[in-house]
Protein backbone atom coordinates (compact mmCIF):
# COMPACT_ATOMS: atom_id res chain seq x y z
CA UNK A 1 0.00 0.00 0.00
CA UNK A 2 3.11 2.24 1.01
CA UNK A 3 4.32 1.56 -2.41
CA UNK A 4 1.17 2.77 -4.04
CA UNK A 5 0.63 5.61 -2.17
CA UNK A 6 4.10 7.01 -3.27
CA UNK A 7 3.53 6.01 -6.83
CA UNK A 8 0.18 7.89 -6.94
CA UNK A 9 2.37 10.63 -5.66
CA UNK A 10 4.92 10.64 -8.02
CA UNK A 11 1.79 10.17 -10.81
CA UNK A 12 0.30 13.72 -9.78
CA UNK A 13 3.58 15.47 -9.37
CA UNK A 14 4.41 14.52 -13.24
CA UNK A 15 1.06 15.68 -14.21
CA UNK A 16 1.50 18.84 -12.33
CA UNK A 17 4.45 19.61 -13.71
CA UNK A 18 3.44 18.54 -17.30
CA UNK A 19 0.46 21.12 -16.91
CA UNK A 20 2.66 23.80 -15.48
CA UNK A 21 5.39 23.33 -18.47
CA UNK A 22 2.14 23.51 -20.99
CA UNK A 23 0.82 26.30 -19.35
CA UNK A 24 4.57 28.38 -19.08
CA UNK A 25 4.86 27.02 -22.76
CA UNK A 26 1.72 28.81 -23.56
CA UNK A 27 2.73 32.41 -22.02
CA UNK A 28 5.77 32.63 -24.62
CA UNK A 29 3.54 32.04 -27.50
CA UNK A 30 2.26 34.22 -29.96
CA UNK A 31 -2.04 34.65 -29.26
CA UNK A 32 -4.48 35.91 -31.67
CA UNK A 33 -7.38 37.42 -30.62
CA UNK A 34 -10.82 35.03 -31.41
CA UNK A 35 -13.08 37.36 -32.78
CA UNK A 36 -16.47 34.94 -32.31
CA UNK A 37 -15.43 34.86 -28.31
CA UNK A 38 -14.37 38.92 -27.74
CA UNK A 39 -16.56 42.05 -27.03
CA UNK A 40 -16.19 45.64 -26.85
CA UNK A 41 -18.83 47.58 -24.71
CA UNK A 42 -19.50 50.58 -24.95
CA UNK A 43 -22.10 52.20 -22.20
CA UNK A 44 -23.77 55.30 -22.30
CA UNK A 45 -26.32 57.70 -20.78
CA UNK A 46 -29.14 60.37 -21.82
CA UNK A 47 -32.31 61.70 -20.67
CA UNK A 48 -32.60 61.21 -16.98
CA UNK A 49 -30.74 57.86 -16.08
CA UNK A 50 -31.53 56.18 -19.62
CA UNK A 51 -28.78 53.91 -19.90
CA UNK A 52 -27.90 52.14 -23.10
CA UNK A 53 -25.64 49.77 -23.58
CA UNK A 54 -23.63 49.32 -26.99
CA UNK A 55 -21.35 46.33 -28.97
CA UNK A 56 -19.00 47.00 -31.37
CA UNK A 57 -18.85 44.02 -33.25
CA UNK A 58 -15.71 43.79 -35.52
CA UNK A 59 -12.52 43.32 -33.69
CA UNK A 60 -8.99 42.21 -34.41
CA UNK A 61 -6.37 41.75 -32.23
CA UNK A 62 -2.83 40.12 -31.17
CA UNK A 63 -0.32 39.55 -28.23
CA UNK A 64 3.98 38.39 -29.20
CA UNK A 65 5.28 36.52 -27.62
CA UNK A 66 7.43 39.31 -26.31
CA UNK A 67 4.46 40.31 -25.12
CA UNK A 68 3.28 43.53 -27.62
CA UNK A 69 0.06 43.42 -27.57
CA UNK A 70 -3.06 45.35 -30.09
CA UNK A 71 -5.90 45.80 -30.75
CA UNK A 72 -8.20 47.56 -33.31
CA UNK A 73 -12.33 47.60 -32.84
CA UNK A 74 -13.59 48.83 -36.24
CA UNK A 75 -16.03 51.66 -35.00
CA UNK A 76 -17.78 51.24 -37.81
CA UNK A 77 -19.53 48.36 -36.21
CA UNK A 78 -21.31 49.92 -33.35
CA UNK A 79 -24.28 48.61 -32.82
CA UNK A 80 -27.24 49.93 -30.90
CA UNK A 81 -29.92 47.78 -32.03
CA UNK A 82 -31.32 50.79 -33.93
CA UNK A 83 -30.02 51.58 -37.49
CA UNK A 84 -30.61 55.44 -37.21
CA UNK A 85 -28.65 55.43 -33.65
CA UNK A 86 -26.16 53.46 -34.84
CA UNK A 87 -25.51 55.64 -38.10
CA UNK A 88 -25.94 58.98 -35.63
CA UNK A 89 -22.91 57.52 -33.18
CA UNK A 90 -20.77 56.32 -35.90
CA UNK A 91 -21.16 59.45 -38.21
CA UNK A 92 -21.98 62.02 -35.30
CA UNK A 93 -19.84 60.85 -32.73
CA UNK A 94 -17.17 59.26 -33.99
CA UNK A 95 -16.67 60.37 -37.35
CA UNK A 96 -15.83 57.12 -38.35
CA UNK A 97 -15.50 58.57 -42.13
CA UNK A 98 -12.01 60.07 -41.04
CA UNK A 99 -11.42 58.12 -37.76
CA UNK A 100 -12.41 54.30 -38.42
CA UNK A 101 -10.74 52.51 -35.79
CA UNK A 102 -9.82 52.67 -32.20
CA UNK A 103 -6.07 51.27 -31.42
CA UNK A 104 -5.52 50.01 -28.21
CA UNK A 105 -1.75 48.87 -27.66
CA UNK A 106 0.21 47.77 -24.42
CA UNK A 107 3.20 45.97 -23.45
CA UNK A 108 2.31 43.03 -20.92
CA UNK A 109 5.12 41.75 -19.11
CA UNK A 110 4.66 38.11 -18.70
CA UNK A 111 6.77 37.44 -16.11
CA UNK A 112 4.10 38.55 -13.56
CA UNK A 113 1.96 36.20 -15.65
CA UNK A 114 3.63 32.94 -14.58
CA UNK A 115 1.08 32.40 -11.81
CA UNK A 116 -0.97 31.20 -14.64
CA UNK A 117 1.35 28.03 -15.14
CA UNK A 118 -0.39 27.23 -11.72
CA UNK A 119 -3.70 29.22 -10.68
CA UNK A 120 -6.33 29.76 -13.16
CA UNK A 121 -6.53 33.30 -13.29
CA UNK A 122 -5.06 36.61 -11.78
CA UNK A 123 -5.64 40.62 -11.97
CA UNK A 124 -3.40 42.33 -13.83
CA UNK A 125 -2.62 46.31 -14.56
CA UNK A 126 -2.85 47.04 -17.97
CA UNK A 127 -1.15 50.30 -19.18
CA UNK A 128 -2.51 50.78 -21.88
CA UNK A 129 -2.76 53.22 -24.77
CA UNK A 130 -5.68 53.98 -26.86
CA UNK A 131 -5.94 56.06 -30.10
CA UNK A 132 -9.15 57.23 -31.37
CA UNK A 133 -10.57 60.42 -33.17
CA UNK A 134 -7.16 61.72 -33.51
CA UNK A 135 -5.70 61.92 -30.44
CA UNK A 136 -3.79 59.14 -28.55
CA UNK A 137 -4.18 58.66 -24.52
CA UNK A 138 -2.66 56.65 -21.64
CA UNK A 139 -4.69 54.57 -19.51
CA UNK A 140 -3.93 51.96 -16.55
CA UNK A 141 -6.87 49.63 -16.63
CA UNK A 142 -7.26 46.74 -14.15
CA UNK A 143 -7.86 43.06 -15.76
CA UNK A 144 -8.69 39.49 -14.85
CA UNK A 145 -6.43 37.01 -16.95
CA UNK A 146 -7.37 33.98 -17.19
CA UNK A 147 -5.83 30.57 -18.19
CA UNK A 148 -9.16 28.54 -19.87
CA UNK A 149 -7.37 26.00 -21.23
CA UNK A 150 -3.03 25.62 -22.61
CA UNK A 151 -4.58 26.99 -26.01
CA UNK A 152 -7.13 29.88 -24.84
CA UNK A 153 -6.68 32.81 -22.27
CA UNK A 154 -9.52 35.53 -21.46
CA UNK A 155 -8.57 39.23 -20.47
CA UNK A 156 -11.62 41.13 -19.16
CA UNK A 157 -11.89 44.66 -17.49
CA UNK A 158 -12.70 44.01 -13.76
CA UNK A 159 -15.13 46.99 -13.96
CA UNK A 160 -15.77 49.90 -16.61
CA UNK A 161 -13.11 52.74 -17.70
CA UNK A 162 -14.85 55.77 -17.45
CA UNK A 163 -13.91 57.93 -20.77
CA UNK A 164 -14.84 61.96 -20.36
CA UNK A 165 -16.34 63.35 -23.60
CA UNK A 166 -13.37 65.78 -24.00
CA UNK A 167 -10.78 63.14 -23.67
CA UNK A 168 -11.13 62.21 -27.57
CA UNK A 169 -12.30 65.62 -28.40
CA UNK A 170 -16.11 63.74 -28.48
CA UNK A 171 -17.92 67.49 -26.94
CA UNK A 172 -19.09 68.79 -30.71
CA UNK A 173 -20.24 65.20 -31.61
CA UNK A 174 -22.24 64.83 -28.89
CA UNK A 175 -23.92 68.46 -29.09
CA UNK A 176 -24.32 66.78 -32.74
CA UNK A 177 -26.04 64.06 -31.19
CA UNK A 178 -28.08 66.03 -28.85
CA UNK A 179 -29.19 68.34 -31.86
CA UNK A 180 -29.99 65.41 -34.01
CA UNK A 181 -32.88 64.35 -31.24
CA UNK A 182 -34.35 67.13 -30.47
CA UNK A 183 -32.10 68.97 -27.80
CA UNK A 184 -32.06 65.75 -25.24
CA UNK A 185 -29.54 65.40 -22.69
CA UNK A 186 -26.34 63.71 -23.07
CA UNK A 187 -23.70 62.69 -20.51
CA UNK A 188 -21.07 63.53 -21.68
CA UNK A 189 -19.14 60.29 -21.19
CA UNK A 190 -19.13 56.75 -21.17
CA UNK A 191 -18.35 53.71 -19.76
CA UNK A 192 -16.33 51.04 -21.74
CA UNK A 193 -15.52 47.51 -20.53
CA UNK A 194 -14.43 44.42 -22.99
CA UNK A 195 -13.78 40.39 -22.35
CA UNK A 196 -11.54 38.93 -24.84
CA UNK A 197 -10.26 35.46 -25.48
CA UNK A 198 -6.99 34.81 -27.45
CA UNK A 199 -6.11 31.52 -28.44
CA UNK A 200 -2.75 29.85 -29.62
CA UNK A 201 -1.25 26.80 -30.35
CA UNK A 202 -3.11 24.44 -32.31
CA UNK A 203 -6.42 26.96 -31.87
CA UNK A 204 -4.34 29.56 -34.08
CA UNK A 205 -4.94 27.78 -37.79
CA UNK A 206 -8.69 27.76 -36.90
CA UNK A 207 -8.42 31.42 -35.50
CA UNK A 208 -5.92 32.65 -38.80
CA UNK A 209 -8.81 30.85 -41.16
CA UNK A 210 -12.00 32.49 -39.28
CA UNK A 211 -9.77 35.82 -39.62
CA UNK A 212 -9.43 35.58 -43.28
CA UNK A 213 -13.26 34.43 -43.62
CA UNK A 214 -13.66 37.88 -41.82
CA UNK A 215 -12.31 39.91 -43.91
CA UNK A 216 -13.92 38.61 -46.90
CA UNK A 217 -16.76 39.19 -45.78
CA UNK A 218 -16.34 42.72 -44.53
CA UNK A 219 -15.00 43.49 -48.44
CA UNK A 220 -17.88 41.92 -49.25
CA UNK A 221 -20.28 43.79 -47.23
CA UNK A 222 -18.50 46.98 -47.82
CA UNK A 223 -19.61 46.73 -51.91
CA UNK A 224 -23.16 45.34 -51.35
CA UNK A 225 -26.23 46.99 -52.37
CA UNK A 226 -27.96 48.63 -49.06
CA UNK A 227 -32.28 49.89 -49.37
CA UNK A 228 -33.45 52.48 -50.29
CA UNK A 229 -34.81 53.43 -46.41
CA UNK A 230 -30.93 52.83 -45.25
CA UNK A 231 -29.67 55.15 -47.68
CA UNK A 232 -32.36 57.48 -46.94
CA UNK A 233 -31.20 57.15 -43.47
CA UNK A 234 -27.36 57.67 -44.22
CA UNK A 235 -27.96 60.89 -46.16
CA UNK A 236 -30.14 62.25 -43.45
CA UNK A 237 -27.89 61.62 -41.20
CA UNK A 238 -24.69 63.43 -43.35
CA UNK A 239 -26.87 66.22 -44.03
CA UNK A 240 -27.27 66.24 -39.70
CA UNK A 241 -23.15 66.18 -39.10
CA UNK A 242 -22.64 69.40 -40.97
CA UNK A 243 -19.06 68.40 -41.70
CA UNK A 244 -18.65 69.33 -45.49
CA UNK A 245 -16.70 72.54 -45.68
CA UNK A 246 -16.18 75.28 -48.32
CA UNK A 247 -13.88 78.07 -47.92
CA UNK A 248 -14.65 81.20 -46.61
CA UNK A 249 -17.61 83.08 -48.65
CA UNK A 250 -16.53 80.92 -51.91
CA UNK A 251 -17.67 77.46 -53.31
CA UNK A 252 -15.20 75.95 -53.23
CA UNK A 253 -15.27 72.52 -51.24
CA UNK A 254 -11.48 71.89 -49.04
CA UNK A 255 -9.48 69.70 -50.81
CA UNK A 256 -9.84 66.52 -48.22
CA UNK A 257 -14.08 65.79 -48.25
CA UNK A 258 -14.26 62.50 -46.58
CA UNK A 259 -17.66 62.86 -45.73
CA UNK A 260 -18.57 62.98 -49.24
CA UNK A 261 -16.35 60.16 -50.16
CA UNK A 262 -18.78 58.40 -48.09
CA UNK A 263 -21.67 59.81 -49.41
CA UNK A 264 -20.66 58.89 -52.54
CA UNK A 265 -20.07 55.48 -51.72
CA UNK A 266 -23.71 55.30 -50.58
CA UNK A 267 -24.97 56.50 -53.40
CA UNK A 268 -23.33 54.17 -55.38
CA UNK A 269 -24.68 51.17 -53.22
CA UNK A 270 -28.63 52.44 -53.34
CA UNK A 271 -28.78 53.24 -57.50
CA UNK A 272 -32.48 53.29 -57.75
CA UNK A 273 -32.63 56.44 -55.28
CA UNK A 274 -32.24 59.98 -56.88
CA UNK A 275 -30.78 62.80 -54.99
CA UNK A 276 -31.31 66.67 -54.11
CA UNK A 277 -28.49 68.65 -52.63
CA UNK A 278 -29.85 71.81 -50.82
CA UNK A 279 -27.58 75.17 -50.32
CA UNK A 280 -28.20 77.06 -47.11
CA UNK A 281 -26.24 80.26 -46.00
CA UNK A 282 -26.40 82.25 -42.68
CA UNK A 283 -27.47 85.82 -42.96
CA UNK A 284 -23.89 87.52 -43.29
CA UNK A 285 -23.95 89.64 -46.60
CA UNK A 286 -26.86 90.35 -48.71
CA UNK A 287 -29.55 87.64 -49.73
CA UNK A 288 -28.30 88.08 -53.69
CA UNK A 289 -25.18 86.94 -52.74
CA UNK A 290 -26.23 84.66 -50.33
CA UNK A 291 -28.89 82.91 -52.74
CA UNK A 292 -25.70 82.68 -55.10
CA UNK A 293 -23.40 81.50 -52.88
CA UNK A 294 -25.78 78.74 -51.78
CA UNK A 295 -26.41 77.98 -55.26
CA UNK A 296 -22.94 77.44 -56.25
CA UNK A 297 -22.21 75.06 -53.47
CA UNK A 298 -24.90 73.10 -54.19
CA UNK A 299 -23.70 72.97 -57.41
CA UNK A 300 -19.91 71.73 -56.20
CA UNK A 301 -21.41 68.88 -54.15
CA UNK A 302 -22.84 67.94 -57.42
CA UNK A 303 -20.01 68.06 -59.23
CA UNK A 304 -18.32 66.49 -56.53
CA UNK A 305 -20.62 62.92 -56.38
CA UNK A 306 -20.26 63.09 -59.99
CA UNK A 307 -16.60 62.96 -60.45
CA UNK A 308 -16.60 60.21 -57.25
CA UNK A 309 -18.82 57.62 -59.40
CA UNK A 310 -22.41 59.03 -58.93
CA UNK A 311 -24.55 59.19 -61.98
CA UNK A 312 -25.38 62.53 -63.31
CA UNK A 313 -28.68 62.06 -63.91
CA UNK A 314 -29.58 60.90 -60.39
CA UNK A 315 -28.37 63.91 -58.08
CA UNK A 316 -28.95 67.78 -58.72
CA UNK A 317 -28.84 70.60 -56.66
CA UNK A 318 -30.85 73.58 -55.26
CA UNK A 319 -30.19 76.87 -53.49
CA UNK A 320 -31.93 78.23 -50.83
CA UNK A 321 -29.66 81.32 -49.48
CA UNK A 322 -29.76 82.56 -45.79
CA UNK A 323 -33.86 81.21 -45.83
CA UNK A 324 -34.98 78.38 -43.88
CA UNK A 325 -32.57 78.81 -41.10
CA UNK A 326 -32.16 75.93 -37.96
CA UNK A 327 -30.92 78.27 -35.51
CA UNK A 328 -31.39 82.29 -34.68
CA UNK A 329 -28.63 83.71 -36.69
CA UNK A 330 -27.27 85.20 -33.44
CA UNK A 331 -24.22 83.85 -32.39
CA UNK A 332 -21.18 82.48 -34.42
CA UNK A 333 -22.43 78.68 -33.00
CA UNK A 334 -25.49 79.26 -35.03
CA UNK A 335 -24.90 80.68 -37.98
CA UNK A 336 -22.06 77.98 -38.62
CA UNK A 337 -25.33 75.80 -38.14
CA UNK A 338 -27.02 77.89 -40.52
CA UNK A 339 -23.70 77.28 -43.20
CA UNK A 340 -25.01 74.15 -44.18
CA UNK A 341 -25.56 71.39 -46.92
CA UNK A 342 -28.85 69.25 -46.77
CA UNK A 343 -29.43 65.87 -49.01
CA UNK A 344 -33.02 64.70 -49.67
CA UNK A 345 -33.55 61.36 -51.16
CA UNK A 346 -36.55 59.93 -53.20
CA UNK A 347 -36.84 56.64 -54.97
CA UNK A 348 -37.38 56.13 -58.29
Amino acid sequence: MEIMRIIACVALGLMAGLQSAGAQSFLNEDWILNPAQSNVYMQTEKLKDTVEKHRFTSVEGTVTKDGDASIKIELNTLDTGIDLRNVRMRFLLFETFKFPYAVMTAKIDKTKLTELATRTRINYSLHVRVEMHGIAKEFDIPVEIARVNDTTVTVSTIKPVEVAGETFDFMRGIGKLSDAMGGIRIVPSASISFDLTFGTGSAKPALEAAQAEHERVKVQTASAPISSESCATRFAVISESNAIYFKTGSAELDADEPLLDTGADVARRCPSVNFEVNGYTDNVGSRRFNQKLSEERAKSVVEYLVEKGVIAKRIHSVGYGESHPIAPNNSDGNRAKNRRIEFKVESE
